[in-house]
């Protein structure tokens, strides 16, 4: 694979992911769209001073920061693994990346000790079905290069 389709898939997969965040932010009346909720968790650490724009400007560099961590990760296992990539394998793989995720999400969370208002179980829900969607998207992006 090259570099350039490493970078598009990652770029791609980054923004489907969001906007797959997004429309569930839209449906469920909650916001769970990860570079706002990053910016809330910035807001809301103790030792972190900073304006709501900087904040938010932070959490897409994170967002996207996290997502090649994510897409690095995604190819290490296609590697290790050595099983064809095809969309079972992606869903499997997107799997891993939720789990991963929820822990992630789960950490910041209690790191600040984020608000009890929060609905916890739907964004978890979301947040697992949000890296399926990143992985398939990556897939679709590695397949539609190649």
């Amino acid at each position: 694979m090259s570099l350039i389709t490493f970078i598009l898939a990652w770029i791609i997969a980054v923004v489907v992911m969001t906007l797959f965040s997004a429309i569930w932010s839209m449906v469920s009346g909650h916001v769970f769209r990860e570079p706002a909720l990053l910016s809330k968790l910035m807001q809301d650490h103790p030792y972190i001073k900073a304006s709501e724009r900087n904040t938010y400007m932070w959490g897409w560099i994170i967002h996207f920061v996290l997502g090649i961590v994510f897409l690095i990760f995604y190819e290490v296992l296609w590697r290790l693994t050595d099983v064809p990539r095809t969309f079972l394998w992606s869903l499997a793989f997107g799997s891993v990346l939720g789990v991963l995720g929820v822990v992630g999400w789960k950490m910041m969370f209690k790191l600040v000790n984020f608000t009890s208002q929060f609905n916890y179980k739907q964004y978890y829900i979301h947040i697992f079905l949000a890296h399926i969607v990143f992985s398939v998207t990556a897939l679709g992006v590695y397949q539609w290069l190649h």
